[in-house]
């Protein structure tokens, strides 16, 4: 079995998730050719990062993405950083030759996010964006809807895909509870 060793920027709520998958994915599929190595977790609070690094199994620390992304350990960046810092951060792995999984959103503009595509595209790197909701039933179903052309043209498309895990007053204020 090839491991894959994992260097990770962020610790906060998407790092803990994609932490937890890390630690899941064996147990559900015992049989994978290439399983993760929690190798580094990164995020500049030093002392932060060492309490997140020994609560979620990651093996090392970094303070500084660049250290990261410079490691010859390292085969794949998962980058959770705040939104503004996905673009250098995919850049940067890219030309080290590191496999990148951004969380969304991808870049702040299309043009960074080609950039970026277009950048590990040429240093021959696997890239991907965390999207998870498109494995979820619904948007399959609505998606093969469209393709199959069972709801005609479409026009104009609005939804709202209601979660309850935001309701926890002890949750933090974040974005998307501002105006």
């Amino acid at each position: 079995m090839k491991a894959l060793r994992i260097g990770m920027v962020g610790y906060k709520f998407m790092g803990k998730a994609h932490s937890n998958a890390y630690r899941a994915l064996p147990m559900f599929f015992p049989e994978a050719p290439i399983q993760p190595q929690m190798a580094a977790i990164c995020g500049r609070d030093a002392d932060a990062v060492q309490q997140a690094a020994g609560q979620y199994g990651w093996a090392e620390t970094e303070t500084d993405w660049r250290n990261l992304v410079a490691r010859d350990d390292i085969d794949l960046i998962d980058i959770n950083a705040p939104s503004d810092a996905h673009k250098d951060i995919a850049l940067a792995a890219a030309k080290a030759g590191k496999h990148i999984f951004c969380e969304k959103p991808l870049a702040l503009t299309l043009a960074d996010s080609r950039e970026m595509l277009k950048a590990a595209e040429e240093a021959g790197v696997k890239h991907m964006v965390g999207f998870n909701y498109r494995f979820s039933p619904a948007v399959r179903l609505a998606k093969n809807l469209i393709e199959s052309g069972r709801l005609g043209q479409i026009y104009h498309f609005r939804a709202w895909f209601l979660q309850d895990w935001i309701l926890d007053p002890a949750f933090p204020l974040v974005w998307r509870l501002q105006k």
